[in-house]
């Protein structure tokens, strides 16, 4: 039976319980290696080659680096939901085990995803959600092949691509909330607003974006659950 969002929610706020200051760190630490996948565009002796290495930069990044840091977040986050002893260096335990691994599964995922975004936006969202639990099978099956596991994780999702697009809808629509007197700074230039808006905007990211990867290993520990009893 498929657990409400409200209560893998509610789930994740009770893992998250004493463990803030460690998984908002993470999650900094995270986002700027993952941000660097942008940034490397700008790296000046890449911009400087001859060879033209700053346009593929980005690419090289996210494939080789991007891979191994979304698997040490997985197994981060499933350590905090499974009430666990997380550490900030699981965040590159996918650099020690299943790299290559890891490298497979982003580069098939984003070129399965962005073949099917050329078609239409829709088919390219759905086979996302499709592939979403790619890399929470990995950390839990270090042994399975890279196709196998995007393959396995579309069959789990069967039946739960538009709960887990409303859930991400969920803390979107909660981030963009934080992100309100922004909005009024700029149809109406109240002048405290915009300052208001950075610091809400922040703090939301901060609270909401790592609230939301618990709550993701919280659906992944459900649709496991469910789809072990249809076996």
């Amino acid at each position: 039976m498929k657990t409400p969002n409200t209560q893998l929610m509610k789930q994740a706020r009770e893992s998250l319980k004493g463990r803030w200051g460690l998984v908002i760190c993470t999650f900094i630490v995270y986002a700027f290696i993952q941000g660097l996948s942008s940034a490397s565009d700008y790296i000046p002796f890449l911009t400087a080659n001859p060879l033209g290495l700053a346009g593929i930069a980005p690419l090289i990044f996210l494939i080789f680096v991007s891979g191994p840091v979304e698997l040490g977040y997985a197994t981060f986050s499933l350590a905090v939901s499974r009430n666990e002893e997380p550490k900030l260096g699981m965040l590159f335990s996918g650099f020690k085990q299943n790299y290559w691994k890891s490298v497979g599964v982003m580069l098939l995922v984003m070129i399965f995803v962005i073949l099917l975004m050329l078609l239409l936006i829709v088919p390219g969202i759905i086979a996302a959600l499709g592939y979403a639990l790619a890399f929470y099978i990995l950390r839990d099956n270090p042994e399975i092949g890279v196709y196998q596991a995007i393959k396995k994780s579309w069959r789990m999702m069967k039946g739960y691509k538009a709960k887990l697009f409303l859930l991400t809808l969920i803390f979107l629509g909660l981030m963009v909330l934080c992100a309100l007197p922004i909005l009024v700074f700029l149809l109406w230039k109240i002048p405290f607003t915009l300052i208001l808006g950075i610091i809400t905007s922040v703090v939301g990211v901060l609270f909401f974006y790592p609230y939301m990867q618990i709550t993701y290993a919280k659906f992944y520990e459900d649709v496991k659950a469910n789809y072990a009893d249809t076996e």
